[in-house]
């Protein structure tokens, strides 16, 4: 799979990293596995740096669909802090903005630091 999730329980935050080419199973099994570890409210970073998306324009809607439907389901999902590496004109970082229509806290990054620094700021470990 080329979205690898990892997920830290004591600090409430999820890192997903892209490698290679991510198709939408790639990120529908990436919210599956953010479910499946009951992680929906942590603190997200989606590191898109390594990633190539593969998604076609109906791929995009699905996705904006399934979002929307994610969020709207569930009370609290967490802030989600993207990391492009400044190539915000990549298609991998276009569809990322994608979830920027989601209603949460959601901002695109440089560098995963900065990334970092926001969701601390945004939801501080309790």
């Amino acid at each position: 799979m080329p979205i690898y999730v990892t997920v830290y329980h004591l600090d409430k935050t999820i890192i997903g990293k892209t490698e290679g080419d991510v198709t939408l199973a790639d990120i529908e099994g990436y919210l599956e596995d953010i479910v499946k570890a009951r992680a929906v409210p942590y603190r997200k970073i989606f590191d898109a740096t390594g990633g190539t998306s593969r998604l076609t324009p109906e791929d995009v809607e699905t996705l904006r669909a399934k979002l929307k439907e994610f969020t709207q389901t569930r009370d609290n999902v967490g802030p989600f802090a993207v990391v492009t590496g400044g190539d915000r004109q990549g298609r991998m970082a276009n569809i990322c903005q994608t979830i920027s229509t989601a209603d949460r806290p959601m901002r695109v990054f440089n560098d995963i630091h900065s990334a970092r620094r926001w969701l601390d700021e945004e939801l501080p470990i309790s």
